[in-house]
């Protein structure tokens, strides 16, 4: 059973052609496989044999052919954008190619843009609702056609193609148009009408741009523009539905604002200037209160700096010398320490006696600054340092 395996895993797993037996001698031959698989819409097998061909055999002419032969897969496969760098970059390095010299290789890049671009489908919006930077390639792409392979055979095909590509995206700006008018901005849809009106003329949507173009002037009171291209649009389709309608707006334009004028007063169509912030009263309140730093009430002190000597720091040394000061803690005074200050001998037993205290009335008044018998001789005893006897 592992044997059968065996045998038939290879069959089942095989994504090309094998080098030992699928692939030929010779470029030629390789270069014929390449073709066959191509014709019977093997696109793998194609590219993986015009690959050899490419790498094994770079100088041979089939090498040249090769590389079409890939573009061309990575095109049926619909890996356009693979398929629109191939194209190009063999335009660039193969100029005298047939190929190349009638504008095939360069066609087939703006049509690998254009089939890259978004299609109809039901179960998605509408393309000219979606992103149009493909379309946008396919016509950078047919524009470098027309300068340089412009007259070749091939050229019908690439106006048609243009043609398609200008109407999608005509209808791309007039959807974005009628986008902004409907949200009352007529001011942003000016500008993609005059810019429509003049890129994408003579593609069959020139009555449409030209009446909604006509609306928009009247909406932002450009009044004589208004007049003018409701004028135009009659002129140059007057069978067209738009042109019957154009007749209608221009007997109202007629009726509410008279003759033509062409020194009528236009409005201000110039953009807005970019408003600066505004600066703020006062920098010292912020706008935002909450966010403020607390403020001390007047009058109070800053509370003065954390010590070293904290909670968990140890005691502060005494007399408040700082260690970052660097010098020690002065010596204390030995008189300060002396008991014999604070001996409660060293008072006068006169100035705590009563009678002391008690003023007598026959005592005559003692001048300010003689000082009395007793009082004198206690002031001199204490001067003195001595005891009272």
């Amino acid at each position: 059973m592992a044997l059968c395996m065996g045998a038939v895993a290879p069959v089942g797993c095989k994504t090309g052609p094998d080098l030992a037996a699928d692939y030929a001698q010779t470029a030629e031959e390789n270069f014929a496989l390449a073709q066959n698989e191509f014709l019977d819409r093997d696109w793998e097998e194609a590219i993986q044999y015009a690959d050899f061909v490419r790498i094994r055999f770079p100088f041979s002419r089939y090498a040249v052919e090769a590389e079409l032969l890939i573009a061309r897969a990575e095109f049926e496969q619909s890996n356009h954008t693979t398929a629109m760098d191939a194209f190009k970059q063999f335009a660039k390095l193969h100029p005298t190619h047939e190929h190349v010299r009638n504008g095939w290789a360069s066609f087939m890049a703006a049509a690998s843009a254009f089939m890259n671009a978004p299609q109809k489908f039901f179960l998605l919006p509408p393309d000219y609702m979606r992103d149009q930077s493909q379309l946008e390639e396919a016509l950078i792409e047919l524009e470098y056609y027309f300068d340089h392979y412009g007259g070749t055979v091939t050229e019908p095909y690439a106006v048609k193609l243009r043609d398609e590509v200008r109407r999608r995206l005509l209808q791309h700006e007039l959807y974005v148009a009628n986008f902004y008018l409907s949200r009352d901005k007529p001011e942003a849809a000016i500008g993609r009408l005059e810019a429509a009106h003049a890129t994408y003329p003579g593609i069959g949507l020139d009555a449409e741009v030209l009446f909604l173009l006509g609306v928009t002037y009247l909406r932002m009171d450009e009044i004589e523009l208004a007049r003018s291209t409701f004028t135009e649009l009659q002129s140059q389709h007057p069978k067209h539905h738009h042109g019957k309608q154009a007749r209608i707006y221009l007997r109202y334009i007629r009726d509410t604002f008279g003759p033509a004028d062409p020194s009528r007063k236009r409005p201000d169509r110039s953009p807005p200037k970019p408003k600066s912030p505004p600066k703020p009263k006062n920098l010292e309140n912020p706008v935002r209160p909450e966010r403020a730093p607390p403020q001390r009430p007047e009058g109070t002190i800053a509370p003065p700096p954390s010590s070293p000597f904290g909670q968990g720091g140890g005691a502060q040394p005494e007399g408040g010398a700082s260690p970052e000061a660097g010098g020690t803690p002065e010596a204390e005074s030995p008189e300060a320490e002396s008991p014999e200050a604070e001996s409660p001998e060293a008072e006068s037993p006169e100035a705590e006696s009563p009678e002391a205290e008690s003023e007598s009335p026959e005592a005559p008044a003692t001048p300010p600054g003689a000082p009395s018998g007793k009082s004198a001789s206690a002031a001199g005893t204490t001067a003195s340092g001595g005891r009272a006897i």
